[in-house]
């Protein structure tokens, strides 16, 4: 077991002092050798803690008390929540990436410059609202619910027909943070598909291009 495995193994045993383990928390977040490293060691212990039958975990329990096996039992029942740690940082700079790739695509979206004559303005306070909602808010489950079915009655609602490419690229960009790559690589090639020799095919083929990445 090299030096990494061992470290790990100490802070799974909870043998580290809170400053030790303060620090190692620290570090995890920003060496991602150590991370992978971490994360595959947890999730290797929780598979082997999952398959384990009735049976087995009856002969744990009956021999809980043998030194030997204790500090294995206690390592095994912290396996959950030391998996819930890593999966946690891994989630947020998950998020983060996603927030940073969509960011530039952001529109800014200007009620004064409708007039109660010409629009219907409701509708557009409402668009307005749902796309401002997805620039500022990091969880953007609900807001897909709401949108999609919008997106879907394109063709046949004629109420946000004049909107339609807007509807398309901000769903978009909701599936992007909420890590939904296919879903929103999807709309993006109908907006390209839509929208020929367009700056808005520009900018979808652009941003197609960074979620393959990803």
């Amino acid at each position: 077991m090299d030096g990494i495995d061992e470290r790990i193994e100490s802070f799974l045993r909870g043998e580290m002092t809170a400053e030790e383990e303060t620090a190692f928390k620290q570090e995890i977040r920003q060496n991602t050798d150590l991370r992978s490293r971490a994360m595959a060691m947890t999730s290797l212990i929780k598979g082997l803690q999952e398959q384990n039958t009735a049976k087995e975990a009856a002969i744990i329990k009956e021999n809980a008390a043998k030194s030997r096996v204790r500090p294995i039992l206690w390592w095994a029942c912290s396996v959950a929540a030391v998996f819930a740690i890593f999966f946690g940082i891994y989630k947020d700079q998950r998020y983060r990436m996603l927030d940073a790739t969509v960011s530039p695509y952001y529109t800014e979206y200007d009620m004064s410059d409708f007039s109660r004559g010409d629009v219907d303005s409701a509708t557009v306070a409402h668009l307005y609202g749902l796309f401002t909602q997805i620039q500022k808010n990091r969880s953007v489950s609900e807001i897909i619910k709401e949108l999609e079915p919008i997106y879907k009655s394109l063709d046949e609602n004629f109420t946000y027909n004049a909107y339609a490419n807007d509807i398309a690229w901000n769903l978009a960009l909701a599936y992007v943070k909420d890590d939904k790559i296919e879903q929103a690589i999807t709309i993006l090639q109908k907006i390209k598909a839509d929208n020929p020799d367009t700056p808005i095919y520009n900018k979808a083929d652009e941003l197609i291009k960074k979620l393959q990445d990803l």
